[in-house]
């Protein structure tokens, strides 16, 4: 019986799916709309945005993104971190490829890490290359690279990136206050950090993750989080290195007037994870409503300086 439903079901469900994708790829404002309506109950108001989401989906339609698809990119974005005089921030590339049949896993050290410069979870952690399934890895390398990441989440810009892979050095966490890398993400308004994100104890395969989040004071803020967080709001200890990334956070995205910047630390040195324009897809993430408004209101609209 399940054989034959799916028989007759699936070629509905594939057309149905089909006109989606169509829907979404051609009309990405619409189906911005519908994404939000989804999580939030509500559409947006385009007249009258008024939280960061509803804001930053404004920014997406009526400014010229091209800058968020250069910085956005996980490969490109390092010349441009470089020109602004943080090299030492970036972490060691090895190698860069724009298909999986190119790499070369022979030029890489025994651990390292793969991802491609366009995806969000699109990464492959290494710690033994001498018992990693190679074929495999190159399998997943591959259907990562054709997945036209941003399409089904309303996000145009990351279409505008040339898909490529990226091999880099595999960055071990300091002590044992999580299980992985722990995430410094940085919510910036012209270059001004207001809160940081700390992510720890983050699972790849099912991920899940805890977060606290943190005022520039080091101060933590746990009823920022959205109520139906049920996980324990850790304690983590202030980076060593936090003033450094404080600075390069204005340095490096004062133009913009909103960017989520990321930074992990290993040995009190800091290192610069990506720039995000768009987090969590903007579907409020991990952070509550009202928060969501008090600081939507960083972002004034209105400003010329809007259309960069």
């Amino acid at each position: 019986m399940q054989k034959i439903l799916k028989i007759i079901f699936c070629p509905i469900y594939i057309f149905y799916r089909k006109r989606k994708y169509s829907r979404a790829k051609n009309d990405p404002q619409s189906w911005a709309d519908e994404l939000h309506k989804r999580r939030f109950g509500y559409s947006i108001n385009w007249d009258n945005p008024r939280d960061l989401n509803e804001k930053i989906r404004w920014l997406q339609f009526n400014s010229n993104t091209d800058e968020w698809s250069r910085l956005a990119d996980k490969y490109r974005v390092r010349d441009y971190v470089i020109e602004k005089g943080y090299a030492t921030l970036l972490v060691k590339l090895y190698a860069k490829w724009d298909s999986a049949e190119d790499i070369d896993f022979t030029i890489l050290p025994n651990s390292f890490v793969l991802k491609t410069n366009h995806g969000c979870g699109e990464v492959i952690v290494v710690k033994d290359k001498s018992t990693a399934d190679l074929n495999g890895i190159r399998k997943k390398m591959r259907k990562y690279l054709q997945t036209p990441f941003g399409v089904w989440t309303a996000e145009p810009h990351y279409l505008k990136i040339h898909p490529c892979i990226i091999a880099e050095e595999l960055l071990e966490q300091d002590g044992d206050i999580s299980t992985s890398l722990i995430d410094y993400k940085f919510f910036c308004f012209k270059g001004k950090p207001v809160a940081c994100g700390v992510f720890y104890d983050r699972n790849i395969a099912t991920k899940k993750y805890g977060v606290t989040p943190y005022d520039m004071d080091w101060h933590k803020h746990e009823e920022w989080r959205r109520k139906d967080i049920q996980t324990q709001c850790k304690d983590i200890p202030c980076p060593k290195s936090f003033e450094l990334m404080k600075k390069a956070c204005f340095d490096l995205a004062s133009q913009f007037p909103f960017v989520r910047m990321d930074f992990y630390e290993v040995n009190g040195h800091p290192y610069f994870g990506e720039f995000t324009f768009t987090p969590a897809a903007l579907t409020g993430g991990s952070f509550s409503r009202e928060k969501m408004i008090e600081w939507g209101e960083l972002i004034n609209l209105e400003s010329r300086l809007l259309m960069l």
